[in-house]
Formats: structure tokens, sequence, C-alpha cells
């Protein structure tokens, strides 16, 4: 198994509960729990070094685009929330 395939499968088992399955999703945004926000982004980086190992740079800034702006976006609710 290559350095791309096995970062694309493991950053997927890591970001996949915690972003497309509601129930994970509500758990990062509504219960601001840590551990599966660190989860998703940590797999939003395996995902992107993924692609960018195999040569496919629109993935790869497509996935950093989600990375940040989904960072920026729990910050800003963070903040929101807390203030």
């Amino acid at each position: 198994m290559t350095f791309s395939t096995a970062a694309l499968v493991a950053g997927h088992a890591l970001a996949v509960p915690y972003t497309l399955f509601v129930p994970g999703f509500l758990r990062v945004w509504r219960r601001r729990e840590p551990l599966p926000y660190a989860a998703a982004q940590v797999g939003a980086v395996l995902i992107a070094a993924g692609w960018a190992t195999r040569g496919n740079t629109v993935a790869a800034v497509g996935n950093v685009a989600w990375l940040v702006g989904f960072g920026a976006a729990y910050a800003a609710e963070g903040r929101k929330r807390a203030g």
C-alpha cells in the first residue's frame, strides 16, 4: 500500500464520521467536543496529503480549503457562544 492510499483511507476513516454523518457532526458542532474536532481536522490533513502525493492538486487544495474554512467557522462559532 502506498503512502497516498494509506493517507486517503486513514483520513476518510477519521474525517467522515464527524463531518458527513449527522450525529457525528452534531458532536463536533453543537457539543463542541474537542477530540472529534481534532479527528476531523487530522483526517482532512491526511486526505489533502494523500491527494497531493498523488499529484491531484485540485483535490488537495479543496481539502485544505475545507480544513481552513471549517476551522475558522468552528472558532467563530465558539467565540459567538462564549461571548
